[in-house]
């Protein structure tokens, strides 16, 4: 608790610039802390103790995110901070300079590097020209801004409604925990200068330390959701709207002749479409996202019901006079089971019969009553049947997938 208070004493204190009454105190107080300074040695005087190096990272912005090749880039500013033994005066003595900066090249820091990089040929943090700030007490700030590019590990099941969690390791280089440990400053990472992302929605941070075999390592998460409204409007409810409309096809008069047409018309548009948003769809497979699965059927029931069109209405057609297979008899009294037991209803009064009735009439009163099966009518049944199927077909599916991605992610 008390370095974190003393850190933030000097930057609420003492401004992040060099102060001095003027520039020969200045230059005083540079020559004089680098007179004999040898920037490979530790700046601790007992070297048999641990140098404490703590960091702070400021998050700029999240330039892209790439579910293909796993890379996550961020624009950011990482702040190091450790105590150097060596780099310390008096600011009285030298009118009252209480900081300086150095080129980083001259003194000693601690070497640091991406531990999960995009690309294996990465050096060390930090640029030649950059500067960092001592202050008479031996307490040094290390400012480095870049633009990093690290790999994240995609987990793309419930995409366009995914959550992913990325992470930025930060090892130590040439040093082991026994000489330099990191830790970091704050328990999340620093938003104050975050700027909002168009696809991805940042909902929480976390940093934390770890060691990894000898060496110690602080790692940045970033809880991050994607923003599914473009994948809703311009995907999923185009493909739904298409199948909704590929089902009205038994609605079609069989006579009208646009029957085969309009059902090769709808699954020629659903295609044509999958194949344009394909790129915009996660290129994996391992794991296979779930609306791979829903588009997939969808296009499987597209193609079916250009099927079940052309078979019906080559039923519609055939000739009166060929007898009705008992299997296409059983399926519409079936379906016409429920509308005739509810068309039939007792009224609660009496029919008179007169005695010249015949007998099985009477047993069998529908038989007297209903009209006789032909193609077109059993045509009409399976239209029914089709439409209502399929379309209960489309919806469950879309029901399943909202709740698949909303509950299990």
């Amino acid at each position: 608790m008390k370095p974190v208070l003393f850190v933030v004493f000097h930057i609420i204190l003492l401004p992040n610039q060099s102060l001095g009454w003027n520039l020969t105190e200045y230059n005083n107080v540079y020559n004089a802390v680098l007179s004999g300074y040898n920037k490979d040695a530790r700046p601790i005087m007992d070297q048999t103790k641990t140098i404490n190096a703590t960091l702070d990272f400021y998050l700029r912005t999240i330039a892209n995110l790439d579910e293909v090749s796993s890379e996550l880039v961020t624009v950011g500013l990482f702040t190091i901070i450790w105590r150097d033994e060596v780099i310390t005066w008096n600011p009285w003595s030298y009118g009252g300079t209480v900081s300086v900066n150095i080129d980083e090249s001259l003194v000693w820091k601690p070497s640091m590097t991406l531990l999960n990089p995009m690309f294996t040929n990465v050096g060390l943090l930090g640029f030649k020209q950059s500067k960092i700030q001592y202050f008479y007490d031996g307490l040094a700030y290390w400012n480095i801004a870049d633009r990093y590019q690290t790999t994240c590990d995609f987990d793309t099941t419930y995409f366009p409604f995914d959550k992913q969690t990325c992470e930025i390791k930060i090892m130590a280089w040439d040093y082991t925990t026994q000489v330099v440990m990191m830790y970091p400053l704050v328990s999340v990472v620093n938003l104050t200068y975050f700027t909002e992302n168009g696809a991805w929605e940042l909902l929480s941070t976390e940093t934390r330390s770890e060691t990894l075999s000898y060496y110690s390592v602080v790692v940045f998460s970033l809880n991050l959701k994607r923003r599914a409204l473009f994948f809703v409007t311009n995907l999923l409810i185009p493909v739904f709207t298409m199948l909704i409309l590929n089902t009205l096809v038994f609605i079609l008069p069989p006579n009208s002749g646009e029957r085969v047409g309009y059902s090769i018309t709808c699954l020629l548009a659903l295609a044509v479409f999958l194949t344009l948003v394909s790129e915009g769809l996660p290129q994996v497979s391992k794991p296979m996202p779930v609306i791979g699965y829903v588009l997939t059927v969808y296009l499987v029931i597209s193609a079916l019901i250009c099927v079940e069109t052309i078979y019906i209405l080559r039923l519609h057609f055939r000739e009166e006079n060929e007898k009705i297979a008992s299997f296409y008899v059983k399926i519409y009294r079936l379906f016409t089971c429920s509308f005739r037991t509810s068309g039939n209803k007792r009224t609660g009064t009496v029919r008179n019969f007169s005695s010249n009735v015949d007998l099985e009439d009477i047993k069998d009163p529908e038989k007297s009553e209903a009209a006789p099966l032909t193609w077109k009518i059993l045509a009409c049944c399976l239209d029914r049947i089709c439409f209502l199927s399929n379309l209960s077909i489309v919806v469950l599916v879309a029901i399943v997938f909202f709740v698949i991605v909303n509950v299990m992610s």
